[in-house]
């Protein structure tokens, strides 16, 4: 053994040529001198005590030594022997099969399984030996048998044994092995020269066994493909090459029923599939596969024979089929009830709940093979083969999914389920492949009476993942209950309920009344369905609560919060629909977050003292009077990105004044502060109010709040009588004019505008409110100074023009420009006493450090300058004189004087007003109408534009109200108007000089009687000398001659004072009208 194993070599083609296999019996001469040579070198069946051969192998040792010899002999006899038997063991052992080693008679096997008699016909001839030759041995009768030593006298007996047990077992024990051998030979056949070879290429059968009936068995062959080099490969191509191609060669071999299966393996206790193996079902034809209605096949048997149904009807749908797991749930002693569970391919195959819609029933379901109806459970968790009138065991509870019903009984849990599955058909008629039918929870069903003559049945649902209640909220849900008024679905992600209203019951939420719970949920389901139907498709809505606020009415509040990026500005968007979706004359709207809000529904919202009755709790009447207003802010499209609308967070009425509200609103984040001021007139018409104002903030609002005036009418008083007392109260630089809308006072506040203009058209109480401010400054110890060359101050005549340090009377357009002129000079001087002092304004100036004389320049000092536009109209243009007229020369050098006076004057009095207020002098204009246009020919925008502004009655706002106040100062003029339209005197807007703007009723003053009696004892000031800045009066010419005319021109006289010499080019302009530049401004330095 040992020279022919080294001694061998792989053979060669006998033909020569490599690609040639070598021939057979070269390979099986070669495999046995190899086979043995690696059976006699120890190895892994050196240590196979169980079989006969190996202790054949000692025994022969043994029996080899001639009792005369040592144990030496005996030694090197067993040491030759045993390696010698497992070297010619190792080559029979592989002689039918490389692939399937036979492993030879196993002695404990022989005795665990063999019968009885076996065991005794083995044991007893080999004891009887046994004890026959150890009598001689030990009566030293060795020479009667053969001179046998000891060890050869228990070897004898053994080998007697080992012989029976092997002629006894052999045929047993390797009765499986033959099957694997033959069947591997059956299969390499079937392979070769075939359509299967590439895929069946490396096929190697593992296991074989026959089922069912003897004489007609199910054979399942366990197969693995390996490549050449051992290694396994994927079934995959075995299954695409399909089971027509095995069928055409298994047909000759009497198989007509063929079936390829996937091999299950399990890896830590995990049912797997077998990647590398798959099983093959062969057998005479469909007869041949068992039947398992019968409870005592096995679950082993009911698992292959289910495998085989679902394989059958995976070739219908060109799918890899599921393995099985068939579990006995059975209550009766004789008829199967097999639960299914289902376990998909990794690849090629259905999910379970496409097996469980599609697989099942039809003409090639697994029922046709199986011979039992097929129920899937409806959350496809396992399926169940059983008559539907076979008892159920509790066993299968194990494997039940919770939901279905409370019920502890298996049986019971498939009775409900078998219910279902009616229910099923009829939603997926309804929405077919879109959405898995929800699963009614029947054990919470319930039908309820209610108030009216109408039914209520709430059915509690599930809806498998990821669908959820919104899903099925959308659609038309009539077909479910045709003859019901309403049908509807309500729930959060996976739970909710299916509601059918019968009878008369309303649609419309605002005719839905009562508080009860069941109640409750009917009107949530009309809301989310109308939520749903206005938000995008993949868009969710939760209702979280959902309350009856009317007592005997219909007003209710849905709290709703929307998810899957869903924001209350798309519903807001839509709230026409929605209001008509629920059925609901009023919808108000209360954001929480932008995803979150509430909504409240009626047809009255009874938001009056009179209406508390209607309310269960009366601080909820006044929280949907806060959400009115910030719901109209929403109509008014005053949202952020989120839909979000300024919220109402204060709430009260004026104490003296129940009819005006005073609302504190916060705005979202995000949302421009100034966009509600922007939209306040669209607010005032969605809110149902006649008159409002946003209020000034301040710190105490913070970055996001605001406070608003609200009125159904305009809240102002008619008139309002001067409060002289409380004039005098006041501080130093605050000028009461009037009250605002919360009757508080309205203040010239000098700090910060420090001049004025008082405008309005005849009639509207100009004259009043210009006398107040007069009247105020003289209280206040002010010098006042009354100009008005137009009209002569007629108002101021009878009471303050004794008590004015200059008054300027009509037409005094000379002495007008003087004592402007005085006025700029008197600013001059109180600069250089600030300027001396370090101060920066008179103001901060330390009176007691001053002189007499410097104390005359640190009172106050107001210009009143009415009808200003009229003064500004004085202005003319020269006429052209082509003839040299000296009339018409004269008028047109008055005209020029005029002109150029009033434009020194406006230079004189911008200064004033641009550089004024540190020296304590203000101006206040009065005019019908004055804007920036008629600045505009001075260069006096700067002016202007420092000038607070009141203006009185219905004149246009553009040109006098600065541009951003614009807009909202036409809607202010609008609500000011009172009976008849017309807005009473006294009543207009005051902008300061910061921009604030609010409305104002103008104190009325009681005319210049009254003024006079109030100041009767008033000291009267010493006027002041304005003659040092009086201009020379315009030039007036006498006719000329021709020649003398031109004498003149080019005459100069020296003796003339500088003041009498005439400028020949003004002269020849004023002959010639030459018209003058607007820009021309003649400055005089005083």
């Amino acid at each position: 053994m040992l020279l022919g194993g080294l001694t061998a070599r792989f053979p060669q083609p006998r033909s020569g040529r490599k690609t040639d296999q070598p021939d057979p019996r070269d390979m099986t001469a070669y495999h046995r001198w190899k086979d043995m040579l690696a059976g006699i070198i120890p190895n892994k069946d050196w240590l196979e005590v169980r079989r006969v051969s190996w202790w054949m192998g000692w025994a022969v040792g043994v029996l080899a030594t001639p009792g005369s010899a040592g144990m030496i002999v005996l030694a090197v006899n067993m040491l030759a022997a045993f390696p010698c038997m497992m070297g010619f063991i190792r080559w029979r052992d592989r002689a039918a099969d490389r692939r399937h080693v036979y492993k030879g008679v196993s002695v404990p096997g022989f005795l665990k399984h063999g019968s009885v008699s076996e065991r005794i016909l083995a044991c007893a001839p080999s004891l009887i030996l046994l004890a026959f030759l150890l009598f001689l041995f030990m009566r030293g009768l060795a020479e009667d048998i053969g001179h046998m030593s000891l060890p050869a006298v228990i070897a004898l007996p053994a080998m007697l044994f080992l012989v029976i047990v092997w002629l006894l077992a052999r045929k047993p024990q390797s009765q499986y092995w033959h099957d694997l051998v033959d069947t591997q030979q059956l299969v390499d056949k079937w392979a070769s020269g075939s359509d299967l070879w590439k895929a069946w290429e490396g096929a190697y059968v593992t296991q074989v066994d026959h089922k069912g009936d003897p004489q007609n068995p199910l054979t399942v062959i366990r197969i693995t493909i390996s490549s050449q080099d051992g290694q396994k490969r994927s079934v995959d191509d075995v299954f695409k090459t399909g089971v027509e191609k095995v069928k055409a060669v298994t047909a000759a071999d009497g198989y007509s029923f063929v079936c390829l299966l996937a091999a299950r393996q399990r890896k830590a206790g995990a049912f797997q599939f077998d990647p590398s193996s798959f099983r093959l079902a062969l057998g005479r034809d469909e007869s041949s596969i068992p039947s398992i209605g019968r409870r005592d096949v096995g679950e082993g048997l009911a698992t292959l024979v289910c495998d085989i149904a679902y394989a059958r009807t995976a070739l219908i749908w060109n799918k890899r089929a599921p393995l099985t797991e068939a579990k006995d749930v059975s209550a009766d002693g004789e008829k199967a009830a097999w639960l299914l569970l289902i376990h998909t391919p990794p690849s090629g195959g259905d999910p379970i709940d496409k097996i469980g819609f599609d697989w099942l029933g039809g003409d090639w379901g697994p029922d046709q093979t199986l011979h039992l109806p097929v129920f899937a459970d409806l959350t496809f968790a396992f399926h169940l083969v059983a008559e539907p009138d076979t008892p159920l065991s509790d066993r299968g509870n194990r494997w039940r999914p919770d939901g279905m019903t409370l019920r502890k009984p298996f049986a019971d849990y498939i009775s409900v389920s078998r219910r279902c599955q009616s229910d099923q058909s009829t939603w997926s008629d309804l929405i077919g492949n879109k959405l898995p039918a929800p699963i009614g929870l029947y054990d919470g069903e319930k039908e309820l009476d209610c108030d009216g003559g109408w039914t209520l049945r709430i059915l509690p649902l599930r809806f498998t993942p990821p669908s959820t209640a919104a899903d099925y909220a959308r659609l038309d849900l009539s077909t479910l209950a045709p003859d019901a008024r309403y049908v509807g679905v309500i729930g959060e992600d996976q739970s909710g309920y299916l509601l059918t209203a019968d009878g008369a019951a309303p649609t419309r939420i605002e005719n839905l009344t009562g508080g009860q719970p069941h109640i409750r949920q009917y009107a949530q389901c009309i809301v989310f369905k109308a939520l749903l139907d206005v938000l995008p498709a993949k868009t969710g809505a939760t209702i979280d609560s959902c309350t009856q606020e009317g007592r005997d009415v219909a007003i209710w509040r849905v709290k709703f919060h929307l998810d899957r990026g869903g924001t209350v500005m798309d519903v807001r968007k839509q709230a026409a629909r929605v209001e008509s979706a629920v059925g609901a004359t009023h919808v108000y709207w209360d954001w929480q977050k932008a995803d979150m809000a509430s909504l409240w529904l009626c047809r009255d919202p009874h938001l009056g003292v009179e209406d508390l009755p209607h309310w269960r709790r009366r601080q909820m009447q006044k929280l949907l009077i806060e959400l009115a207003l910030s719901d109209a802010w929403g109509d008014a499209g005053v949202t952020d990105s989120a839909g979000r609308t300024p919220k109402v967070v204060k709430l009260g009425a004026l104490p003296h004044n129940h009819d005006v509200l005073l609302a504190r609103f916060d705005i979202p984040a995000g949302l421009d502060v100034d966009k509600p001021q922007h939209n306040i007139g669209k607010f005032m018409t969605a809110a149902g109010y006649g008159y409002g104002r946003i209020l000034p903030r301040g710190e105490e609002h913070g970055a996001t709040r605001y406070d608003m005036v609200l009125a159904k009418r305009s809240p102002f008083p008619t008139m309002v009588e001067a409060d002289w007392d409380f004039a005098r109260a006041a501080e130093p630089r605050m000028f009461p004019l009037g009250v605002d809308d919360m009757g508080s006072p309205v203040y010239w506040n000098v700090k910060d505008t420090y001049h004025l203009l008082v405008s309005g058209k005849s009639g509207t109480g100009k004259s009043s409110a210009a006398q107040i401010i007069v009247a105020e400054a003289l209280l206040k110890g002010h010098g006042i100074i009354l100009v008005d060359p137009s009209k002569g101050c007629i108002d101021f005549t009878r009471w303050a023009k004794p008590l004015a340090l200059a008054f300027v009377g009509l037409g005094q357009m000379r002495e007008t420009e003087a004592v402007i002129a005085w006025l700029r000079d008197e600013m001059a001087q109180r600069v250089r006493l600030l300027s001396k002092y370090g101060a920066a304004s008179i103001y901060e100036l330390d009176r007691s450090m001053l002189s007499p004389e410097e104390l005359e320049h640190v009172r106050p000092i107001d210009l009143f300058f009415d009808e200003f536009n009229s003064y500004l109209q004085e202005a003319g243009k020269t006429t052209q004189n082509p003839n040299r007229d000296i009339q018409l020369a004269n008028d047109n050098a008055a005209v020029s004087a005029t002109n150029n006076s009033i434009r020194r004057t406006m230079s004189a009095l911008g200064k004033i007003v641009v550089q004024g207020r540190t020296a304590g002098i203000s101006v206040i204009l009065g005019a019908q109408r004055l804007s920036m246009d008629d600045m505009k020919p001075y260069n006096a925008n700067a002016l202007f534009r420092s000038l607070g502004r009141i203006l009185l009655g219905m004149d246009s706002t553009a040109g006098i109200i600065s541009q951003q106040n614009l807009q909202e100062a036409n809607r202010l003029q609008q609500s000011l108007k009172g009976e008849g339209g017309r807005i009473p005197q006294g009543r207009g807007m005051f902008e300061t000089a910061q921009g604030e703007l609010l409305a104002v009723q103008t104190w009325y003053s009681g005319e210049q009687d009254a003024l006079a009696e109030l100041f009767r004892d008033h000291p009267k000031p010493h006027p002041i000398d304005y003659s040092p800045f009086m201009p020379a009066a315009a030039e007036r010419y006498g006719e000329l001659s021709d020649d003398e005319l031109a004498n003149l021109l080019n005459n100069q006289n020296t003796q003339t004072t500088q003041s009498e010499q005439v400028d020949a080019e003004e002269i020849d302009s004023l002959l010639n009208n030459k018209d003058e530049s607007p820009d021309d401004i003649e400055e005089v330095d005083w």
